[in-house]
C-alpha cells in the first residue's frame, strides 16, 4: 500500500513539474514573440529641427564628347526652420557587392563625372516650407573617355554657429543625387548572372532572398529583379519589383525580401532578374520558424517520454 501511494504522489509531482514547465515555455514564447516584435520599431534622431529633401535621387544622361548637359535639382525645405545650404559635387564608387558603402572620396577610373558638373550658384538660403532650384550643368572634355563616367551632387545645410561655442563638434545634414553619364563611342554593354541564393531555415522575418548581376561591360545597366512568394497551395502572398544600377567592372548582390512576412511558414518563393535583354529566373522552399521552436518541441517530446514512462511504472 505504501509502496503505490509513492508511486501515486512520484506521479503527482512529475505531473506539477510538466506543468510547471510548460506554463514557463508558454510564457518565454509570448515574451520572445513580443520582443521581436518590438525590435521591428526603428529609433529617430533626437535632432529633426532641420529638414531637406532633394530630388531626383539619381539622373541618367547620354551624351558624346565635348556635349553638355544642363538640368536642375529640387531642394524642399519641410520644416519650420529657415537653413543655408551648399552644393557640390564628389566621385562616386562602391566598396563591395551590397553597394551600401558608397565612396565619395576615392578617384577612381569612371568616378570623374563630378569634375565636369558646374554650378552658376553655390550658396542658397531655405526658408521654412519653401522650394529651392540648383542649376547645374555638365561639362564632358573632349578627353573623355567612352562609356560609363558617375559622380554625386550634394546639397548640404549649413549649421548656425552661437558664440560662445567653443570647439563644439557640429553635425551637418545632407542629401546626395547619384549622376549615370555614358559617353557615346566604344562602348560596351554586357553582363553576366551571378549565384544568387533562398536559403531554406530562416529564424525570423523578413523573408530573404539575393540576386546577383555581374557587369563585365565598361558602363552601367539597370537590372530589373522581382519576388513573388506563394503559400503551399499555390496562393500568392507577397511581389515585389525592384530596379538596380549595376556599375561597370563590378557585382552586385540586390537583398529581394518579404519584411511583413508572418514569423512562421512554410514558402515557396520565386526570384526573377531581367537586365540586357535576357531574363534569368530561381525558386525555392522557405521555412520561417524561430530557432526556439525545435528546441521547445524537443523537451516537450522528452517530457512526454518522461511521462509516459512514470504512468507505465505506476501501473
Amino acid at each position: 500500500m505504501d509502496e503505490a501511494r509513492l508511486r501515486v504522489a512520484s506521479g503527482e509531482v512529475i505531473r506539477r513539474y510538466i506543468y510547471r514547465f510548460l506554463s514557463i515555455l508558454f510564457l518565454a514564447t509570448i515574451l520572445a514573440t513580443v520582443a521581436m516584435s518590438l525590435g521591428t520599431v526603428h529609433a529617430q534622431g533626437a535632432d529633426s529641427r532641420e529638414s531637406i529633401t532633394m530630388s531626383p535621387t539619381n539622373s541618367q544622361y547620354t551624351t558624346s564628347i565635348s556635349g553638355v548637359i544642363n538640368d536642375k535639382l529640387t531642394i524642399v525645405n519641410d520644416s519650420k526652420t529657415a537653413y543655408d545650404f551648399i552644393v557640390y559635387a564628389r566621385p562616386y564608387s562602391v566598396n563591395n557587392n551590397e553597394y551600401n558603402n558608397p565612396d565619395f572620396m576615392t578617384l577612381a577610373k569612371s568616378a570623374d563625372l563630378y569634375a565636369w558638373v558646374q554650378f552658376p550658384q553655390t550658396k542658397f538660403h531655405a526658408e521654412p516650407n519653401t522650394t529651392t532650384y540648383v542649376n547645374y550643368s555638365i561639362n564632358v572634355p573632349a578627353n573623355a573617355s567612352p562609356g560609363g563616367h558617375y559622380g554625386v551632387i550634394f546639397a548640404e545645410v549649413q549649421p548656425l554657429v552661437a558664440e560662445g561655442s567653443g570647439n563644439q563638434i557640429i553635425r551637418k545634414k545632407r542629401v546626395g543625387s547619384i549622376v549615370y553619364m555614358t559617353v557615346n563611342g566604344e562602348v560596351k554593354l554586357s553582363g553576366e548572372i551571378g549565384a544568387g541564393s533562398i536559403p531554406f531555415w530562416q529564424v525570423q522575418p523578413p523573408l530573404h532572398t539575393t540576386v546577383v548581376a555581374k557587369n563585365t561591360g565598361n558602363t552601367h545597366f539597370t537590372s530589373n529583379a522581382i519576388l513573388s512568394v506563394h503559400d503551399i497551395f499555390g496562393n500568392l502572398k507577397y511581389q515585389s519589383r525592384k530596379n538596380y544600377f549595376v556599375l561597370p567592372n563590378t557585382v552586385r548582390t540586390m537583398d529581394l525580401n518579404w519584411d511583413k512576412a508572418p514569423w512562421f511558414g512554410l514558402f515557396k518563393a520565386s526570384t526573377e532578374q531581367t537586365f540586357l535583354g535576357k531574363t534569368y529566373k530561381s525558386e525555392g522552399y522557405v521555412l520561417l520558424m524561430p530557432r526556439y521552436l525545435p528546441v521547445a518541441l524537443i523537451l516537450v517530446i522528452v517530457i512526454g517520454g518522461v511521462y509516459a514512462l512514470a504512468r507505465r511504472r505506476k501501473n
